[in-house]
């Protein structure tokens, strides 16, 4: 719900054309990511809560993607002129399945051995940052004319795009009185969008080339500037914690936040039992 309206507003604001303006609907309108999650792993947030919200916006998306481009594309776009987007689920399917596999893995691993789910964690997150790095590099190479192509306001859209969404998840969940963590979690999650998603709708649904070309303006400029933004803010929150951390304190990021407790019953009896003693 958040995202959209952000998009919509900065198309209407920055006065974008037509198709860039569906550029911005296409991605605002998005599910969640993965990369959320690698994401939220270093800022150390709440992976448990960061994962179980890329699954419900997938989920969701099912039936919020068709509903907000409906709902946002009319400002731009009249009935007699709009083409049948196609709604990529196979792809929003896959998603959901790399999201959950690995991560039902990943417990396995966790509940048997917690060692070798940590050296995993480590080596996992290092493999992450240079997939990052290749994924930069080739988009730079594959779309190279549209970051000379795009206009100043549209580079501002891109850039206020991610920031918004964090910037108003993360108050309103300080509002409901999440803690920090959580609510770096859900500002994550609101400003990170699955670009597969997105580019997908635009391919499968715009056949005219200067159509497309136009429309794929923002989503190319989206994915490079959130990598930015995203490394720019791991980087000074890691500086911010070093200099602020207590002695003795673990620096690595938790790659794990819900936990089960056991015995848990046996010892709340026997606190029960002390007291009514005392």
């Amino acid at each position: 719900l958040l995202l959209p309206a952000c998009g919509s507003l900065l198309s209407y604001l920055f006065l974008l054309t037509k198709y860039e303006a569906m550029g911005v609907l296409m991605v605002s309108c998005s599910p969640g990511g993965s990369f959320s999650n690698f994401f939220t792993f270093w800022c150390d947030g709440d992976l448990a809560l960061s994962i179980v919200m890329t699954t419900f916006s997938s989920v969701l998306a099912f039936g919020g993607m068709p509903f907000n481009i409906w709902l946002y594309s009319r400002i731009w776009v009249d009935d007699d002129e709009s083409t049948p987007l196609v709604i990529p689920y196979s792809i929003i399917t896959i998603a959901l399945v790399f999201i959950t596999i690995p991560v039902a893995i990943g417990m396995i691993i966790r509940h048997f051995n917690q060692r070798v789910a940590r050296i995993i964690t480590q080596v996992a997150s290092i493999l992450g940052w240079l997939g990052c790095l290749l994924v930069m590099i080739i988009w730079m190479i594959l779309y190279w004319r549209v970051f000379l192509d795009a206009t100043p306001l549209l580079y501002l859209s891109a850039f206020l795009l991610p920031v918004l969404g964090f910037s108003i998840a993360y108050i309103l969940a300080r509002i409901l009185c999440r803690s920090h963590k959580v609510c770096r979690t859900i500002g994550i999650e609101t400003g990170s969008q699955n670009m597969v998603v997105a580019l997908s709708i635009i391919l499968l649904s715009f056949k005219e080339p200067t159509v497309r070309a136009s429309m794929l303006l923002f989503p190319t400029l989206y994915g490079m500037t959130l990598l930015i933004e995203i490394f720019i803010g791991i980087t000074l929150f890691h500086a911010w914690r070093r200099y602020y951390r207590k002695s003795g304190e673990d620096y690595y990021p938790d790659p794990h936040t819900a936990t089960i407790e056991k015995g848990v019953d046996a010892e709340m009896t026997a606190l029960r039992h002390t007291t009514t003693s005392n």
